[in-house]
C-alpha cells in the first residue's frame, strides 16, 4: 500500500481527498494529514510515507524549502507540488 502525506493549511482537504477515494483506492493507498508546520512531526511519526503532496504556497512555509529540506532529510521520498494560483511569485 501506498502511504501519502497530505500536507496542506486548509482542512477542508482532508474531506475532499477522503470522498475521492474512498471506493475505488482504499486498498491502494493509505492518507495521511498534516497542517504544514506539522509536517515534519508527522514525518517522524511515519518514516515510511512514499509521497507528500503538498501546496507550494502557504502562510509561514513554502513548499519550495520544503522541497529542499526533503530532499536533505527524506531523499527516497517523492513529492507532488500542486497550486491553485496561476503564477508562483518567490516572497
Amino acid at each position: 500500500m501506498t502511504k501519502i502525506l497530505v500536507a496542506d493549511d486548509e482542512a477542508d482537504l482532508k474531506l475532499l481527498i477522503k470522498q475521492k477515494f474512498r471506493r475505488n483506492h482504499e486498498q491502494k493507498y493509505d492518507f495521511l494529514f498534516a497542517l504544514m508546520v506539522l509536517i515534519h512531526f508527522k514525518m517522524q511519526e511515519h518514516p515510511d510515507v512514499d509521497i507528500i503532496l503538498s501546496d507550494i504556497n502557504m502562510p509561514k512555509w513554502m513548499g519550495l524549502p520544503l522541497l529542499c529540506k526533503l530532499s536533505e532529510s527524506h531523499p527516497l521520498v517523492k513529492a507532488v507540488m500542486v497550486s491553485v494560483y496561476g503564477d508562483i511569485r518567490e516572497h
